[in-house]
């Protein structure tokens, strides 16, 4: 079951104008390739082309920000059709004014990877990136196979004035739903992000993962630090039927982070 709440980390600081950045994951575009014999009966006539394009449609119609992407924005087999769908797809949204930022996931092969970087959209993998006036800081961490693919990133030298967030693509662990619940705690090649969170919960506002394919609201066990898992845009979860396809809002205002579920139709 999951909650549709809204939940919010407060800050003290400045008042500053708000920024919205609609936030995603597993977009799996190619998808459709995969043999019928390996996709759950429900995921076997899905063709995730569509569903990147109404979340990008999401994007410009909210006008937001910017768009984050938690990875896998291509599925590990694709065409020149999916390469060509989304480079036209985020050539749209770009020049709607909503750029787009993404990290790489375990499925992004070379020829997806490619076609990201001939394109607007901007690799944040091991880079932190400073979005409205200094009011977010975006950290990336590409998909690292349990470890960390680059150093994470290191507290702020602006006392605390923005709103920190950490996008990566890996199964964070210890990670608990919002009853306590773990998720997936049986992945061998699990992050865990405890010793990084000893040091960084005390700036650091809100961490976003893709990779798990059910999406929730979780948190690391015995820290306080949010935890979106995206989730993806399809119905693609071999484990469950209960994942909704999902996109994310995040509104920053004067320091609190806002954030809303926003199911794809």
């Amino acid at each position: 079951m999951h909650s549709n709440a809204d939940f919010a980390v407060e800050r003290v600081t400045p008042e500053s104008d708000r920024l919205r950045l609609l936030v995603l994951g597993d977009t799996h575009v190619g998808y459709r390739h995969r043999a019928s014999n390996t996709k759950p009966p429900w995921a076997r006539e899905v063709d995730n082309r569509q569903t990147f394009s109404r979340s990008l449609a999401r994007a410009r119609g909210l006008d937001v920000d910017a768009v984050v992407h938690a990875g896998d924005v291509f599925d590990h087999e694709i065409t020149q059709n999916d390469r060509d769908h989304v480079r036209e797809e985020i050539r749209r949204t770009h020049e709607a004014g909503v750029p787009l930022y993404y990290i790489h996931g375990n499925h992004d092969n070379e020829a997806g990877n490619r076609t990201l970087r001939q394109g607007p959209e901007i690799h944040i993998g091991g880079e932190t990136v400073v979005l409205g006036d200094g009011a977010v800081r975006l950290s990336g961490l590409d998909y690292g196979a349990g470890g960390f693919s680059s150093p994470p990133p290191e507290k702020p030298g602006d006392d605390g004035e923005s709103v920190s967030i950490l996008v990566l693509h890996d199964t964070p662990y210890p990670a608990v739903d919002e009853n306590g619940s773990p998720i997936h705690r049986t992945d061998p090649n699990h992050l865990d992000l405890r010793e990084f969170l000893d040091s960084a919960e005390g700036w650091l506002d809100l961490i976003v993962s893709g990779h798990l394919h059910v999406g929730s609201r979780a948190s690391i066990a015995g820290y306080e630090t949010p935890l979106i898992i995206t989730g993806p845009t399809a119905e693609i979860s071999t484990s469950t039927r209960e994942n909704v396809p999902s996109t994310w809002l995040v509104t920053v205002l004067g320091g609190e982070a806002q954030v809303e579920r926003q199911r794809l139709g």
